[in-house]
């Protein structure tokens, strides 16, 4: 019983230690920047395409650079 909880012990640490998958990330390029919108009334608010707040329901507008 000793040997078996050594092995199953042993097996989730070796597991554990497998070193990270590296992940390949995408940037834009340079030349693309990227257009946020906002609200007006709460600047905290941001979102990638236009719409509405969801505090307020106002429009959100492109931020200024």
């Amino acid at each position: 019983m000793k040997k078996l909880t050594l092995i199953c012990l042993m097996a989730i640490f070796a597991a554990c230690n497998q070193p990270a998958q590296k992940q390949e990330k995408t940037t834009a390029p340079a030349t693309q920047s990227k257009i946020v919108y906002t609200c007006s009334m709460h600047p905290e608010v941001a979102s990638d395409k236009p719409g509405t707040c969801p505090k307020c329901g106002m429009d959100l507008v492109e931020k200024d650079k």
